[in-house]
């Protein structure tokens, strides 16, 4: 896919952003070489041995797969092989998810970068995360992979389960504009292990960090209210879904999570 779309450049291809033709200048060339984690193979679900994925987005050929969501429709579509999220100066929060897609235990992988297309203003807030099937505008019960601002040499990511448990993690990695990653979780009934870049990192099996519950899959790009924010996209090369049919041929031990507390959302 990379190296079409550098041939290719960023012409808009099908979905809801189609409409939207005109791009800055600038960017004409931002898919001319890989930056970030670009040697092959860039997933976990090869390196472990994952097995057929249950379900999967590659955003290649064909038309925008339907069942993406987002509470800005206009806002997301597919773009030289990839899913686009785009916010602008004033975004306050654009999220995207694909319905019917939940799933209580398995392995949700993505390879993910944010875009910023201008210099002036706050850096956006850009999450992969897993949020509670029926949505939630609450800080509980979510799992998230990646969360970042450009720039920002620590990814972050973190569980919270109820009342108010959190167990969380920073981690060095590049997160420039434009930098390549990919992200994994691993939600089973006794732990959740965390991947980038195919290896694991991070392996919690305390029971409080487990909920149980049915998750979905969703990123998102969170401004500051009120704020000049850079205007941003949020892109995925491809998004994967897989069962826990097949065991890890590889061991997934690594360093549990720092445990803490957290404020609720709402």
């Amino acid at each position: 896919m990379l190296a079409s779309a550098a041939l290719t450049g960023l012409a808009l291809t099908q979905g809801p952003l189609a409409p939207q033709q005109s791009q800055p200048s600038s960017n004409a060339l931002e898919l001319a070489g890989c930056i970030g984690a670009c040697a092959h193979p860039t997933n976990a679900g090869k390196v472990f041995r994952w097995g057929r994925e249950k379900w999967r987005d590659e955003f290649e050929v064909g038309a925008f797969p339907p069942w993406w969501e987002s509470n800005h429709p206009r806002f997301i579509g597919q773009q030289n092989g990839m899913l686009t999220i785009k916010a602008k100066a004033r975004t306050k929060k654009v999220v995207a998810w694909p319905n019917g897609k939940g799933a209580r235990y398995g392995r949700w992988e993505a390879r993910v970068r944010a875009v910023e297309l201008t210099s002036r203003g706050r850096h956006f807030k850009f999450n992969w995360e897993l949020s509670p099937a029926k949505g939630s505008l609450c800080n509980d019960s979510k799992i998230v992979m990646a969360s970042y601002r450009p720039g920002q040499r620590l990814l972050k990511g973190v569980v919270r389960t109820r009342p108010d448990y959190q167990y969380s993690f920073a981690r060095r990695a590049d997160l420039r504009s434009r930098a390549w990653h990919t992200y994994a979780i691993e939600v089973t009934p006794d732990h959740i292990s965390w991947f980038m870049d195919t290896r694991v990192i991070h392996t919690e099996r305390r029971p409080h960090a487990l909920s149980g519950k049915k998750f979905r899959p969703q990123f998102v790009i969170e401004g500051f209210e009120g704020d000049r924010m850079r205007k941003s996209w949020l892109q995925m090369d491809w998004v994967r879904h897989y069962t826990l049919e097949r065991p890890n041929a590889k061991s997934i031990k690594a360093p549990r999570m720092k445990r803490s507390r957290y404020k609720k959302g709402c």
